[in-house]
This record gives C-alpha cells, structure tokens and sequence, in this order.
C-alpha cells in the first residue's frame, strides 16, 4: 500500500506531465511551490519518488550492550518505592557500563532507540477539587458539540 506522501509526489509528476507549471501544482494541491518543483527535479533526476536512505553515524554501543543496560535501568524501575528513572541516572549508568561519556540528549535518544519512553511528571495543585473538576467536565461535555475527552489507540 502506497503512502500519502507518495500519492501526493505521484500526482505532483502527473500533474507536470499534463504541462502544468509547479506554481499551478502548488495552488491545486495546496502545497508550496518549493516542494512540487524539488519533487520534479528529483524525478527527472532520478525517475523515483522514494525517500534517499539518511546517513547518520551509528552507535558504538552494540546490541548486547544496549539490552544489558536497558535491563539494568528495568531493575532499577521495579525497585522499591521509585517510580521511574531520570536521564541523568541512566547517564550515569552508560557511563559506568561503558567507560563512554554522553550528553543527556544522546541519552534520550538511546533510551527511545531501547523502546522507553520519556514521561515528564505533571505536578497536582495543592487545592485541586475533584468533584468541581467532574461537574466541570460534565458541562463542558453537554455544551461541545464534540469529544475532546477520547484516548487514542
């Protein structure tokens, strides 16, 4: 099944074909005039409309590392009266395991790369009342013509 986007780079390369000028493909697609004229560049460079693979340099740490010291941080997690672990922690963590400094930032991302999330703790009001909170949320849903209150799956 072909993505949306490239759908939309088809219709950009059928759209010039049919002598269309990229400032015409913009205003008919809603697009910027910048990306329909790049896509048809790139396909009378190239005949394709795929994403080039990205380069990026690729983590020293190998495979075994990363699930021993994911499962490290997971112990750590279950530990008694803790109920989860800072960047910082899990710095410090790679940083023994590894002998390797990192930035907190590469940490993250190596805690994304490992199938963790980041969830920043929300502070609650001291004189937060929640039976005006539910009345409040009632009205609100009687009044809106729409859910505002759905999860997503």
């Amino acid at each position: 099944m072909k993505s949306a986007r490239i759908k939309e780079r088809e219709l950009i390369i059928k759209l010039h074909k049919e002598k269309r000028s990229t400032y015409e493909i913009s205003s008919i697609l809603g697009i910027s005039q910048t990306k329909a004229s790049f896509w048809v560049r790139r396909y009378k460079k190239t005949g394709n409309l795929e994403n080039l693979p990205r380069s990026g340099r690729p983590t020293p740490l190998t495979k075994d590392e990363l699930e021993s010291i994911r499962s490290q941080i997971k112990s750590r997690m279950l530990e008694p009266k803790k109920s989860g672990i800072s960047s910082k922690e899990v710095l410090e963590i790679i940083k023994h395991k590894t002998k390797r400094k990192y930035t907190l930032r590469h940490t993250q991302r190596l805690l994304h790369k490992m199938g963790l999330s980041l969830i920043t703790p929300r502070v609650s009001h001291i004189r937060k009342d929640e039976k005006a909170q539910h009345k409040f949320r009632e009205e609100f849903k009687k009044n809106s013509s729409r859910n505002m209150w759905v999860i997503q799956s």
